[in-house]
């Protein structure tokens, strides 16, 4: 969607990489590792940014203070003063709901899906051990190829954890800190919970079957 509309993918990660490090400065070649393009679409779309005005680029210079020395690097930040911040920020919050909209649906999909929770990355949550859980009965495989193609379209990688019913069960009886970060932080965004209907089914079925 976003390459249509900015005529390049390089260009979309690399405001999402500014936009998400509003203060932040980079240097080419961090930029190449946090969008994982090539080198030369960076510096072509760098430039295409800074005569938008969308972003800034700096001088540094070694101790000599030369002009000509070879050790003069640049480094790259949002200009803030841009009119259309706010209204990128915005288009791509949009934009980013509209996929993780796609993708939820995607994973219901994939069988009996009892419990999705957002965290991490999505709440700049640096903390966080996993930025998405699962918990159902689905087909890995394609839950990891529908996850690969998301972390394509948002331009970074997602750590996400899948757990089956029965180990979600193991997990919560043994108290795994791991689960319960999770499960218990306020702060992530639950998008499917049917934890407790579920299991209060499945204990109902078996106090008929005793």
């Amino acid at each position: 969607m976003f390459e249509q509309l900015f005529g390049s993918k390089t260009r979309v990660k690399l405001m999402r990489v500014f936009l998400d490090n509003p203060e932040k400065r980079y240097f080419v070649r961090e930029l190449t590792r946090e969008t994982d393009c090539l080198i030369n679409s960076v510096r072509r779309e760098l430039d295409n940014l800074i005569n938008l005005k969308l972003i800034n680029v700096q001088e540094r210079r070694g101790k000599d203070g030369d002009k000509k020395a070879q050790n003069v690097k640049k480094y790259y930040h949002l200009n803030q003063k841009n009119l259309f911040q706010q209204d990128l920020i915005n288009l791509f919050a949009k934009g980013k709901i509209l996929l993780e909209k796609k993708l939820i649906e995607k994973i219901k999909r994939l069988g009996d899906v009892i419990y999705i929770s957002f965290g991490g990355t999505f709440i700049d949550d640096a903390k966080a051990t996993t930025d998405l859980l699962i918990i159902g009965e689905l087909d890995k495989q394609k839950a990891s190829a529908s996850m690969k193609k998301f972390e394509k379209e948002m331009g970074r990688s997602i750590r996400y954890t899948i757990l089956e019913e029965e180990e979600y069960i193991l997990r919560r009886d043994i108290a795994d800190r791991f689960l319960l970060d999770i499960i218990e932080n306020e702060n992530n965004i639950v998008v499917v919970d049917r934890l407790s209907r579920k299991l209060k089914s499945n204990l109902n079925t078996e106090i008929v079957q005793l």
